[in-house]
């Protein structure tokens, strides 16, 4: 099963076993995007230890190979430490409508089968206590009771909770505090459209070189082009202007060396010294000392931005100028490679690997894409560890 395993801040906070919305809310801060349809666990080895937040997608759940996903998904976090862990199925945002027969179905068939793959894990049972699913705005506990004699077993249903808002949570309320990214999902697709409209990508003679300068004035035209989607009074001029920084930009995208540069430079983020370029991948996964800065996290500035990129040159393939449409595809692939090498560096398999399923559904022939599900699926490691 393909996880995200997300660090876990030094100034640790109490996680409530019995607050259902709380667990969500951190979930979705320490993650940096909002979860849906996902499987949550919050492992943990007793009282008082730094737990350990994973995700995975539901869909991986209910394939046919479910049960040894789960398995093997408990068994990476036995040899992280944990000995336990709070569960909890999150059906579209938690939020969103759910038809009640999905949602009895994950409370029943879908809660078993968690519950009692964790009791009968090898060589000793993996506790999930408690377990939540969550749906329609509201959440329920699931206990499921083994009897001491023979192999039967019965399950229990709470009754229902109301979900409590994230804007309400404590969690919600620490990271707009901290200044934290609370709302990274991707807004303003419309604005975004446009931009792909205004779009006239052209073969451009850039080199790894100027990625970084590139990326600079591409970010702050990014912001300003934001401000304009929130409603500030922006010119029509300056909308142009930034406009034909992003194309500036994607078309740079267009060329391989500068997706590898662009790759280096997040990695370079924050750091002391600069990454090998030659021996980037190497690195990853050699050096432990090589940890991602928070802006190149999901919810991060740079990775928010690159998001944004991404969906700019998506729009341009299908929207902008016939004539720079094939630069927008080299764009998008470009960006979607180092999207999902991001994720991976930061334990997030599971939103690597659907980076990686888009790039194999627009391009079957990439040539990278089976080298990134190798390392996702096998999976190779980063170096660093969120727990360390």
């Amino acid at each position: 099963m393909t996880t995200d395993t997300t660090p876990t801040p030094e100034d640790q906070r109490i996680i409530r076993a019995d607050q259902p919305a709380e667990i969500l809310a951190a979930a979705r801060v320490a993650f940096g995007t909002v979860p849906r349809d996902r499987l949550l666990l919050v492992g943990h080895s007793g009282h008082h230890t730094r737990p350990v937040l994973t995700s995975s997608p539901l869909t991986e759940l209910v394939a046919e190979s479910g049960r040894e996903h789960l398995e093997h998904h408990l068994s990476l976090m036995r040899e992280k430490g944990c000995t336990a862990a709070l569960a909890m199925v999150v059906l579209r945002d938690g939020s969103e409508h759910v038809d009640p027969i999905e949602l009895e179905d994950w409370e029943r068939v879908g809660a078993a089968l968690l519950l009692d793959t964790a009791h009968h894990l090898l060589p000793d049972p993996f506790d999930l206590y408690p377990l939540w699913v969550l749906g329609a705005g509201t959440a329920r506990q699931v206990v499921l009771e083994h009897d001491e004699v023979g192999d039967g077993m019965s399950l229990w249903v709470s009754p229902v909770q109301q979900l409590e808002p994230f804007d309400h949570t404590r969690a919600a309320m620490d990271a707009v505090l901290e200044g934290r990214s609370v709302r990274p999902d991707l807004p303003g697709r419309e604005v975004l459209a446009e931009v792909g409209r205004r779009l006239r990508l052209a073969p451009v003679a850039a080199s790894p070189a100027d990625t970084s300068d590139l990326l600079t004035r591409t970010r702050a035209a990014l912001s300003r082009i934001g401000a304009r989607r929130a409603g500030s009074t922006g010119s029509d001029e300056q909308f142009m202007t930034d406009c034909e920084q992003v194309s500036t930009m994607l078309s740079a995208l267009a060329i391989d060396a500068v997706h590898w540069e662009l790759l280096a430079m997040c990695v370079d983020h924050g750091s002391p010294t600069p990454v090998d370029r030659e021996m980037l991948l190497q690195e990853l996964t050699s050096d432990p000392t090589r940890r991602p800065h928070e802006d190149v996290c999901a919810g991060g500035g740079i990775y928010s931005d690159l998001l944004l990129l991404r969906e700019a040159a998506a729009a341009a393939m299908h929207l902008g100028h016939p004539a720079g449409a094939a630069s927008a595809a080299s764009a998008w692939r470009g960006l979607t490679a180092v999207l999902a090498l991001l994720a991976w560096w930061n334990h997030r398999f599971s939103g690597a690997g659907e980076m990686v399923d888009d790039l194999l559904r627009h391009d079957p022939s990439s040539t990278l894409a089976p080298l990134l599900e190798t390392m996702i699926d096998t999976p190779i490691f980063p170096a660093w560890w969120p727990e360390a």
